[in-house]
């Protein structure tokens, strides 16, 4: 049987995954554009509000209690488990979400993947509990994970390496287009949730240094999260409120990174975050500590900017060379425009292509 008759057989995937919008649109559409696959099932608490996923079907637990809404989602996996067209179940959140949705695979048969993005892997995975939790997802037929360095680590721990393969972060490069304007409104800016990993403190107080050099300087806050009030509040203790802008949570994040220069990461702990790769393919330089994978990615003097982690003058520093070194700053971006086709959905789509062709050949109709 031709690949051409093969994937003309209905081939469906299951996903029980968790996480922000942004994150569920970037990391399924690629899955989701495969020619193999023809609808994804979705079991979320809610549908997505950010772009759209090809051929997603969305099976929603609303139930107000995390406890409810584990065992409804539990019901809706074993429910699509059941379905022959459902070949295979993958996970982005492997726990609990990805061990909901692979406990019903494997009870009808259904080969299982396990994406590790950064906590799951670092807090889970290499924690204390990590003697409990890796047999349950030791038997996956196929991994991804942010970069090398993390797959060195999971080899390590015992996985096999043949069934693990780094998955570029894809995202619309349509729509994160490059800005273009000579005097943006923002210096720097920041993405993401405002929880203490991800070091928007360090990010103030590194601004507050760099202001007693150059004072007209501006950053942009865009993410919402528990620590926002204490954020506003070291920026007045800091004597920096003037400039910076806590812009709260929006979908068109790319209008903002267009209206920035340089894109600010002061992770403590990391995968590769989704934030540096919508910067890069606006055409920001980085600047960024080495958490996760990062430094798989991004590299000090080459494409951008590495810092350590909890260093605000360091960070201060690194901005300020990038503002009196324009030499320095148009090199940096010339290498990180090269890097844009690297983050396109065709370039995730092709890591799934070799298990989802495994997949077919294992289930496809014979003649």
């Amino acid at each position: 049987m031709s690949d051409e008759s093969k994937a003309s057989h209905p081939f469906e995937i299951a996903c029980c995954i968790a996480m922000e919008d942004s994150q569920v649109l970037h990391h399924l559409a690629p899955l989701a554009m495969h020619p193999h696959v023809t609808r994804m099932w979705i079991v979320r608490s809610r549908e997505s509000t950010t772009g759209t996923i090809p051929n997603a079907s969305y099976v929603l637990a609303t139930e107000p209690t995390r406890p409810a809404r584990w065992l409804r989602m539990w019901r809706e996996c074993m429910r699509l488990a059941k379905r022959p067209q459902v070949r295979a179940f993958v996970s982005f959140n492997p726990f609990p979400y990805g061990l909901i949705g692979a406990a019903a695979a494997r009870r009808h048969g259904k080969p299982v993947h396990f994406g590790f993005v950064g906590t799951d892997w670092y807090r889970h995975m290499q924690g204390p509990q990590r003697a409990l939790l890796r047999p349950w997802v030791r038997d996956a037929s196929f991994y991804t994970c942010t970069g090398g360095a993390m797959r060195n680590e999971m080899i390590d721990a015992g996985f096999d390496g043949d069934r693990i393969s780094p998955l570029p972060h894809g995202i619309d490069l349509e729509r994160f287009e490059l800005g273009t304007s000579d005097a943006p409104d923002y210096t720097c800016i920041f993405v993401g949730k405002l929880i203490k990993r991800k070091g928007v403190d360090v990010i103030l107080h590194a601004f507050a240094d760099l202001l007693r050099t150059h004072p007209h300087e501006t950053l942009c806050i865009l993410g919402r999260g528990p620590l926002e009030a204490e954020c506003r509040a070291l920026a007045r203790s800091l004597g920096i409120e003037n400039a910076v802008s806590f812009e709260g949570f929006h979908d068109n994040v790319e209008d903002y990174y267009r209206r920035a220069r340089i894109d600010l990461v002061a992770s403590r702990a990391e995968g590769y975050p989704f934030s540096l790769v919508e910067g890069i393919c606006c055409g920001l330089v980085p600047v960024s500590t080495p958490a996760g994978t990062i430094a798989d990615h991004i590299h000090d003097g080459d494409n951008g900017l590495i810092v350590p982690i909890g260093d605000a003058p360091a960070m201060a520093n690194a901005i300020r060379r990038l503002l009196d070194e324009p030499g320095l700053y148009e090199r940096l971006r010339g290498k990180v425009l090269t890097m844009r086709d690297e983050y396109s959905y065709e370039r995730a789509t092709q890591v799934w292509d070799p298990w989802l062709r495994r997949i077919t050949n294992d289930t496809a109709p014979r003649d």
